[in-house]
């Protein structure tokens, strides 16, 4: 049985992450906020390259190859990458919990995520309930999801949030000009 509310948000969409992987073959997968490496390590066999970026990455021993793990915060390692191409296929935001934080987070990185086929995964957007939200748990990172839902057509993304069992989850596809990616390519060609 699961005893502590840490335990349990480590497994919190483990298996739906694993499907997404699966199903999407994604290349680069980036998750920022590691902690332990549980999600990454997980993750690392469904993609090409996995890269985690933490403050202060806990205990990640035996990693597998394709996983680069970043001790930095998140702020200083998306400036690392400017004038980058999009590169992204899957980024999981899981770092700073606070609102603040994580419209910042989804602001920066969303340049760095594929147009058209990138999913953004933002944990902690919908409690179970008024406890979880105390800074320490997932403090009000549902309000950037609620904010980035407002935002979706200024900011040209799709959202939907999934409701506990825990934390929540918010998924987003970074869309092109088109709903349809290979229409958005038409577009840019003169099709």
């Amino acid at each position: 049985m699961i005893k502590t509310p840490t335990e349990y948000k480590e497994m919190e969409f483990i298996e739906l992450f694993i499907a997404l992987a699966k199903l999407f073959k994604p290349k680069v997968y980036v998750e920022l906020g590691t902690k332990k490496g549980y999600t990454i390590k997980r993750i690392a066999p469904f993609v090409e390259k996995a890269i985690g970026v933490d403050i202060n990455p806990q205990k990640l021993d035996l990693l597998p190859p394709n996983v680069e793990i970043i001790k930095s915060t998140t702020l200083e390692y998306v400036e690392s990458l400017k004038g980058r191409e999009p590169f992204i296929d899957i980024l999981f935001i899981d770092a700073n919990h606070s609102k603040e934080a994580v419209m910042e987070d989804f602001i920066k990185y969303l340049p760095y995520v594929k147009t058209g086929t990138g999913l953004i995964l933002m944990h902690d957007t919908h409690p179970i309930n008024i406890e979880l939200t105390r800074d320490g748990y997932c403090n009000n990172a549902w309000e950037a999801a609620a904010d980035i839902y407002n935002l979706s057509l200024a900011l040209n993304v799709e959202i939907i949030t999934l409701p506990g069992p825990w934390a929540g989850l918010s998924i987003l596809r970074k869309r092109g000009d088109h709903h349809l990616s290979w229409k958005s390519q038409e577009v840019m060609d003169g099709i």
